[in-house]
């Protein structure tokens, strides 16, 4: 049976660790190297949560680390994927799953990645919006009302698109369209963040490669990406839009009939049975007990 392995981006809800997770030595390694390279006690912060844990130089890192972790967990028990996709931040994990790159190496990444994120959205203010059962047409409709100010910054599922950009911009389409603001720091896979493009690209230009053993589906355009541009695709991803719903489809269309939520999984698995029906089931992997019903 082929099976694909989803990781999930920064839209989890908190509280999305769970302790049994934390209290495994193969994650609390990784949730400590993410604690190292965001100067917070991570595990400490995972358990009380807070504001601080919204911040993306802290909650990427935090959640790379607790989905590689629980990844961990399972390839330890013989369950690897054929494929890996992951939404937005997500992709990082699952380049690593697909064992292209060291976990290590992702988590340290993905501070990085936080980090030149919270940077820029700090130089160019904006946030992001969502369009629930909303056409393309809509879709297209809400970003002419931004006056060119607004993108599309995903396609989540059939009928939910995300705007990203000006704040004024999101609150008259938000009043037009009924749409909802997301608790984000930035606009997210928009313009805003071309300044980090470059530098997010080098560093993951100069991190150790290795033939990889799964396939990696791409935000870019819901296809299999070729390894060798998978680091050019990850930091052109912040400025462009996710398309979910293509990279879900892919997944379908190579046979996949398991998929694995790895580490929180809730929005995914919403998304897949939004996306491709009751034919698919989407299985959890975010609790140790999760992980072992996975694995036998």
């Amino acid at each position: 049976m082929t099976i694909a392995f989803l990781f999930a981006g920064q839209g989890v809800d908190p509280p999305w660790v769970a302790r049994d997770l934390l209290a495994e030595p193969a994650v609390a390694e990784l949730v400590d190297l993410a604690g190292d390279a965001a100067g917070v006690d991570m595990e400490r912060l995972l358990i009380r949560g807070g504001r601080e844990l919204a911040r993306p130089e802290v909650l990427q890192p935090a959640l790379v680390a607790v989905s590689l972790g629980a990844f961990r967990l399972l390839a330890r028990a013989g369950v690897r994927p054929d494929l890996a996709a992951g939404h937005s931040l997500g992709e990082l994990s699952a380049w690593a799953a697909c064992e292209c790159v060291a976990a290590e190496d992702a988590v340290r990444a993905a501070a990085l990645r936080g980090r030149l994120m919270a940077r820029e959205a700090a130089n160019r203010p904006g946030g992001m919006l969502a369009l629930t059962g909303a056409t393309h047409e809509t879709c297209l409709e809400a970003v002419a009302l931004g006056a060119g100010s607004v993108c599309i910054a995903a396609h989540n599922a059939p009928d939910e698109w995300v705007l990203s950009g000006d704040l004024a911009a999101l609150s008259r389409i938000a009043a037009r369209f009924r749409g909802v603001r997301l608790a984000v720091a930035g606009a997210w896979h928009s313009p805003a963040m071309a300044g980090a493009v470059g530098e997010l690209g080098a560093a993951l230009a100069s991190i150790p490669r290795r033939p990889g053993r799964a396939r990696w589906v791409a935000n870019r355009d819901g296809q299999v990406a070729d390894e060798p541009l998978i680091p050019e695709l990850l930091a052109g991803q912040l400025v462009r839009p996710i398309r979910w719903v293509a990279a879900l489809r892919t997944l379908e269309a190579s046979g996949c009939r398991r998929l694995v939520a790895v580490g929180p999984g809730k929005m995914l698995r919403a998304l897949v049975r939004r996306t491709l029906g009751a034919g698919i089931e989407v299985e959890m992997a975010e609790t140790l007990r999760d992980v072992e019903r996975a694995a036998s």
